[in-house]
């Protein structure tokens, strides 16, 4: 929306009591012109807008406000034609309005802070501002753009979802996320987070998902599928449940890591490798210390497992020998530790 042109909130509300005005025609074969308790609830309904924003400094609200103070004064004549009755009514009113008003603050303001608390414990970066002002605009349903460099090869964009529920409260119903790398543009990997489901993933297993890596949630395992997509265009993401029967530190011991001689080093590296990162190891060869990178495969209960060159290799844990791996090509990554890295340190165009 053009910052010039703001949003008529009072136009958008008006709109709104029309569309209820035409379904009880609708329903009922009435009009508020022909019942006196649909004309009582419209002018209730107007009184309340008035109030909410009579203090606003949008001139095309101001506007529409000036003739919503005509069509009220209109319909209180019509339904109470004493002057007295319209002035007493007029005092209870103002003070109910006022005190309904205050109560509704409340609860938008428990709603923002129950959404932003949300959004930051995902990983997203302050965006408190941006949220309350879309909140603000009186609308559905609104979408929250956000876009950065993980390295400088790869960029991520985020697109936060959210609308209205059934009371009238704002929720997120998720986010979609892809992934694009300079070196191919358009082989740009995008996935829908949904929102309430028991595997909410945060941003740096979100990047490793998109990524091809594997992340552990609530004892299962997820990986997307990047060869099958549903029927709205997403890729299945897998899940190898308890009973797949993966054993993550079995297959750290299968091979002589440096790390499984310290109980905390192993249970440090276990974390890591379970949010989907693929982490630097040491292997010990021939009593010699050797660099190489590890990832969970839980779909063939092993690790993958890359030389200091990022060259994919196999282990051979009763020789102790490292082979390249000759189902696959060498692969290069474009950084050496593929943790995702705070959002908040990174240029920010949203």
């Amino acid at each position: 929306m053009n910052p010039q042109f703001p949003a008529n909130r009072v136009e958008m509300e008006f709109s709104r009591w029309k569309a209820r005005e035409e379904r009880f025609s609708t329903l009922f074969s009435i009009t508020p012109a022909e019942n006196k308790s649909l004309l009582a609830e419209k002018l209730r309904q107007f009184e309340r807008i008035r109030t909410k924003y009579r203090s606003s400094k949008n001139i095309e609200e101001q506007h529409t406000l000036r003739i919503l103070k005509m069509e009220i004064n209109r319909i209180s004549k019509q339904l109470y034609p004493s002057l007295i009755s319209r002035i007493f009514r007029k005092i209870i009113t103002r003070t109910q309005n006022q005190l309904s008003l205050r109560s509704e603050a409340k609860k938008e303001e428990r709603n923002f802070n129950s959404i932003n608390e949300k959004v930051q414990r995902i990983g997203f970066p302050d965006l408190s501002e941006k949220i309350k002002n879309l909140m603000g605009r009186e609308q559905e349903n609104f979408n929250l753009p956000l876009s950065y460099y993980i390295n400088e090869k790869e960029k991520i964009n985020h697109s936060l979802c959210f609308s209205k529920n059934a009371e009238g409260r704002f929720e997120l119903d998720g986010f979609k996320s892809s992934l694009q790398k300079n070196s191919a543009p358009e082989d740009s990997r995008e996935y829908y987070f949904k929102n309430g489901l028991e595997n909410n993933f945060k941003l740096n297993e979100v990047y490793n998902l998109l990524s091809g890596r594997s992340v552990e949630h609530n004892q299962s395992w997820f990986q997307l599928d990047f060869n099958d997509k549903d029927a709205s265009g997403n890729y299945h993401l897998k899940e190898f449940r308890n009973e797949y029967a993966y054993d993550l530190e079995k297959a750290l011991k299968a091979i002589p890591l440096k790390e499984i001689l310290n109980p905390y080093e192993m249970e440090k590296l276990k974390n890591t490798l379970r949010q989907g990162d693929r982490v630097s190891a040491v292997l010990i060869k021939d009593r010699r210390e050797n660099q190489i990178y590890i990832e969970a495969n839980p779909q063939f209960k092993s690790l993958n497992i890359y030389d200091q060159h990022f060259q994919k290799v196999q282990i051979n844990s009763s020789e102790k020998e490292i082979k390249p791996d000759p189902r696959i090509q060498s692969c290069k990554p474009s950084i050496k530790n593929q943790s995702v890295k705070q959002p908040a340190k990174s240029k920010l165009r949203q």
